[in-house]
């Protein structure tokens, strides 16, 4: 997210572009959006963000990198839709999924349909903490 994003070393700000796009946006949290969970474009991205992707990557916060032929807008809505879960007592609670060092936990407990139905919008997702890839999703 966006505050460890901020805490790497010279880390410039996240700012809405075409390779960036802040997930609280267009959501009952987005006064949060800044500080929230952010979709960015490896291939698209500025040199001095990929930079902190690759470094947070590196170290124990980790990161997420998705494969998907989703358009990015598209790809960003879908990630969207799955940032809260109802819980069993009909609560709503943020679901962390952009969160690289428990996501592979959470897969590891949904159901094949869930994994279905969560990962449908990407080919491959797979989460680099401390420097080890791991993939998260069946293709990965």
């Amino acid at each position: 997210d966006a505050l460890l994003f901020a805490e790497a070393s010279d880390a410039p700000p996240l700012r809405r572009a075409n390779y960036s796009i802040a997930l609280f946006d267009g959501t009952p949290d987005a006064s949060l959006a800044d500080h929230g969970p952010w979709l960015i474009d490896y291939a698209l991205a500025p040199g001095p963000i990929r930079r902190v992707l690759a470094e947070l990557a590196a170290g124990p916060v980790g990161m997420s990198w998705l494969v998907s032929a989703y358009p990015f807008e598209r790809l960003a809505a879908e990630l969207r839709e799955r940032l809260d879960v109802r819980l069993p007592d009909g609560r709503t609670a943020l679901f962390r999924f952009y969160d690289a060092r428990i996501l592979p936990d959470i897969a590891r407990v949904m159901s094949d349909a869930q994994r279905t139905q969560f990962f449908v919008a990407t080919y491959d997702w797979l989460v680099e903490v401390d420097g080890r890839l791991t993939g998260v999703h069946p293709h990965a």
